[in-house]
């Protein structure tokens, strides 16, 4: 799940960079005119690709856009590392209590299931 950048027409803007909350886009040089993205580290959740002002970023060839996150109440057991990890704030819950994720908030990038150690956090894929 990783996003491309297309070096003929990346500007080095660096907007992709502002915008990723895991610092993923790198420059790949000092004068900071070209930017890549680590297909390993990329958690495929799209923001750089809707900030580009170039149309520069596509999705990779093996691409799955992710439809939905969420939290299976049978499995999750309330250790809130889904919650510390996510950025965007969107589980919520009580220790020691299944949490939820609050669906305005979620930009879908998996990291939460990432975290989960009970596999308790589902990701549903567009086909």
């Amino acid at each position: 799940m990783a996003f491309l950048i297309d070096d003929n027409k990346c500007l080095g803007c660096g907007a992709c960079a502002y915008i990723c909350l895991f610092g993923v886009p790198t420059a790949v040089n000092s004068e900071k005119t070209k930017y890549v993205i680590d297909a390993e580290k990329c958690y495929g959740c799209g923001q750089c690709e809707n900030i580009c002002p170039n149309d520069a970023i596509h999705p990779a060839p093996d691409h799955k856009k992710i439809k939905k996150v969420y939290i299976d109440p049978e499995k999750c057991i309330g250790c809130s590392l889904c919650a510390r990890a996510c950025h965007a704030k969107a589980p919520k819950g009580v220790i020691k209590s299944p949490f939820e994720i609050d669906q305005t908030k979620c930009f879908k990038c998996g990291l939460c299931a990432t975290k989960c150690r009970k596999e308790a956090i589902i990701v549903e894929y567009e086909e």
